[in-house]
């Protein structure tokens, strides 16, 4: 038996396979893409004759799309900003943003952005352009109900306009530089707003008891918020599968966001791990008791009644009377109503969160421990909560330095 050499093909001339047949599968890379195609031949001949003109006509396909996705890129580099944003919460913004982060981006270019730059061209925006307008936001009058933005709010926008020419210029190509990355452009005001007053232990006690009273259908979120520090949408979406009254644990692995666009969704938390939070005695009391009466009224009310899951392991904690999930903007405009009617404007869903962490602080734990329970990482909470954490540095100090002296006293 004779071996015969096999000649090397040409490069890029791809390969030629037989399938079946007569059918036939030529090959090539162009542009680093592989692309390919089947056609029919009588043998091996007719086959390697015709991969020929398959060739050509793949790479000819190749050139055009290439072509075309140049002209788009030409159209798009003379859109205006408003156009191009459209572009951008059209072809990035559902793939790459959460729901709620999404729509406050619209929000926020709808009424900052496009007000300011809408009609300017992407191609002409600079540093300057951006830094005037944020300098117009920190103006009297530039809230809808006049007043000035808050300097996290100007940042915020910085932000947004930073990550729409991130997409323009690294994702897209369509722009050689971003002009929100220069210095020059980023706002002339402060990004630390004003921290919210932690809320003591007392306080707190009775603002829960005040909303057992006064606000009974959103008592049991507030209780959960103030009493286990978790987020808006972590506490509405707790069931009573995350609850283990043997450890006295309760696992948040779950938010509830709502959106105009989506509706309501159940999603991962917002780091996308599931925690642990130990309970303390009087919690799980509060849990147990919350836990009986909801099964009493799942009783009352029948399968046809109840509106919740069918299996009441799978029930929410917090529900409405009739078994339903709370949905993050009823309870969000009726906590508004239940703090303006008794003059506690000040305290909102979030500031339960920031007491719950601030009173941790106060008795001593340390970052680690506090952010395994809140969901932060240990470097954010440090920096989110730089003034507590100042507090207790002195008593640190003072508590070794009391330490010396009873040392140099027994000395």
């Amino acid at each position: 038996m004779t071996n015969t050499a096999r000649q090397r093909r040409p490069k890029g001339s791809g390969s030629l396979r037989h399938i079946d047949g007569d059918r036939w599968q030529v090959t090539v890379n162009v542009g680093g893409k592989r692309l390919s195609r089947v056609f029919a031949a009588r043998n091996a001949t007719e086959a390697n004759r015709m991969a020929d003109a398959v060739r050509i006509e793949l790479h000819a396909a190749r050139e055009r799309l290439t072509d075309t996705k140049d002209i788009e890129r030409e159209q798009r580099q003379s859109w205006t900003v408003e156009r191009y944003i459209a572009y951008y919460f059209t072809e990035w913004a559902p793939y790459h943003l959460a729901n709620t982060t999404r729509e406050r981006y619209s929000q926020i270019t709808k009424n900052q952005v496009i007000p300011h730059l809408g009609k300017m061209r992407m191609s002409e925006v600079t540093p300057a352009d951006l830094t005037a307008m944020y300098a117009a936001l920190a103006t009297k009058g530039s809230r809808r109900y006049g007043g000035t933005l808050s300097g996290q709010t100007i940042w915020t926008v910085h932000s947004v306009m930073r990550a729409i020419f991130t997409f323009a210029v690294d994702i897209q190509d369509d722009f050689e530089k971003s002009p929100a990355s220069s210095k020059a452009a980023r706002p002339n005001v402060s990004r630390n707003g004003r921290t919210p007053r932690a809320l003591d232990v007392s306080e707190v006690e009775r603002f829960v008891s005040l909303a057992r009273e006064k606000a009974p259908g959103i008592a049991v979120p507030i209780m959960l918020a103030a009493y286990l520090g978790t987020r808006r949408g972590e506490t509405l979406a707790l069931r009573w599968c995350d609850l283990d009254l043997l450890k006295c644990e309760l696992t948040v692995s779950r938010s509830v966001t709502q959106t105009t666009d989506e509706g309501v969704t159940v999603k991962s938390t917002k780091t996308g791990k599931n925690r642990t939070i130990p309970l303390d005695a009087h919690t799980t009391g509060e849990l147990k008791a919350i836990q009986r009466a909801q099964r009493a009224q799942r009783m009352r009310l029948g399968p046809e009644g109840w509106r919740g899951a069918t299996s009441p392991a799978d029930d929410y904690i917090a529900t409405t009377p009739l078994g339903e999930l709370i949905e993050p903007d009823f309870f969000a405009n009726s906590f508004r109503t239940f703090t303006k009617q008794n003059k506690l404007t000040h305290i909102t869903p979030h500031v339960l969160r920031h007491a719950w962490v601030s009173q941790m602080i106060a008795l001593g734990f340390d970052a680690v421990t506090i952010a395994t329970m809140t969901g932060h990482s240990p470097d954010v909470l440090m920096r989110t909560y730089a003034h507590a954490f100042d507090r207790r540095k002195h008593e640190a100090v003072n508590a070794l330095g009391e330490a010396r002296k009873a040392a140099r006293a027994h000395g």
